[in-house]
């Protein structure tokens, strides 16, 4: 829901042309806390890593080409030619759950402290590597591996207990940091927010690596906070997360098309809010078509399942 919101506030904020430093806000803890959560869900699977990695990458594959033949053919807002390597929009996070899934089996073979402190090392330096680019996704898989690395060890670290044992700290941090950041708005660029561009993409390659370095400081306080306000109970929406996959891969599709076709209301606030719940609703509806169609489409007699005798049986068959 954080990352719908985020992506819907890029866009309107484009559109109706208002500040967008709440995104720059949301991108502290957004993508973090979801890799962090990816690397928890990863531990606890019991399905081998390189077979969530196929699944992954399938689905990712066949939303890339859908989704690119979509946006070059009937909104055409991007060449035909540009490079399929490159995911769209949204596309990037399954790209890199994939990869980081094979990761898994180096995790497995080594102390989480060697790792967690490895994955820092990669991702603060990997960005001066020139062709360490976009493609394939593999900046942003670099630049967030600390995060999943640190959800994969969460147990090993006790992450949950250290971050209720500093809660007030936590919460006085982001007060502290979201006041002086409503401040100091263009202190960090959309560039450094993405983190899907090497250090080569800006003037002072330098600068941009310090900027990283405080820029994971403050999505580690932000994603500590949101650990300690998360509910240890089912809420309304705790039934949604279910459907997760499904929205996060509609959702990118109905913003652009909705930005296309310029279906926004005059004013910005309702405007805004609107774009946002009607993603998400619409995101949903499309999940239960499909699970309805595949529901139809699936059922079967099981014979093995029906004891009958002969004569039962070629009736049976008949009536079938």
């Amino acid at each position: 829901m954080l990352v719908v919101l985020g992506h819907a506030l890029t866009v309107c904020s484009n559109y109706y042309d208002y500040d967008s430093g709440f995104f720059k806000i949301c991108s502290f803890f957004m993508i973090p806390i979801f890799l962090i959560i990816t690397g928890m869900f990863s531990r606890k699977s019991k399905k081998k890593p390189i077979t969530r990695a196929k699944k992954m990458f399938i689905i990712y594959a066949f939303a890339q080409i859908i989704i690119s033949f979509y946006y070059a053919y009937c909104l055409k807002i991007i060449s035909p030619s540009k490079s399929i390597f490159i995911p769209r929009f949204t596309l990037w996070y399954l790209l890199t759950s994939a990869e980081l899934y094979l990761v898994e089996y180096i995790l497995r073979r080594n102390s989480y402290k060697k790792m967690i402190l490895l994955s820092i090392l990669i991702a603060l330096f990997s960005g001066f590597i020139p062709f360490v680019t976009n493609k394939f996704s593999i900046t942003r898989t670099l630049a967030f591996l600390p995060f999943f690395v640190i959800g994969y060890y969460q147990e090993n670290i006790k992450l949950l207990n250290r971050v209720k044992k500093y809660k007030k700290v936590f919460i006085a941090l982001v007060l502290g940091i979201t006041i002086w950041f409503l401040f100091h708005q263009h202190f960090f660029l959309f560039k450094d927010t993405y983190m899907k561009y090497n250090y080569y993409a800006y003037a002072t390659p330098m600068i941009c690596f310090l900027k990283r370095i405080l820029l994971y400081i403050f999505s580690v306080i932000y994603s500590a906070f949101l650990l300690n306000i998360m509910p240890h109970k089912k809420l309304f929406f705790t039934k949604i997360g279910e459907y997760s996959l499904t929205i996060y891969l509609v959702h990118g599709v109905l913003l652009k098309t909705m930005k296309y076709f310029k279906l926004f209301l005059d004013n910005a606030f309702i405007g805004t809010l609107i774009i946002y719940i009607s993603n998400i609703t619409i995101s949903l509806m499309i999940h239960f078509i499909i699970k309805e169609i595949r529901m139809l489409g699936g059922k079967r007699i099981d014979y093995k399942c029906v004891k009958l005798s002969k004569k039962e049986s070629i009736s049976f068959q008949e009536t079938a």
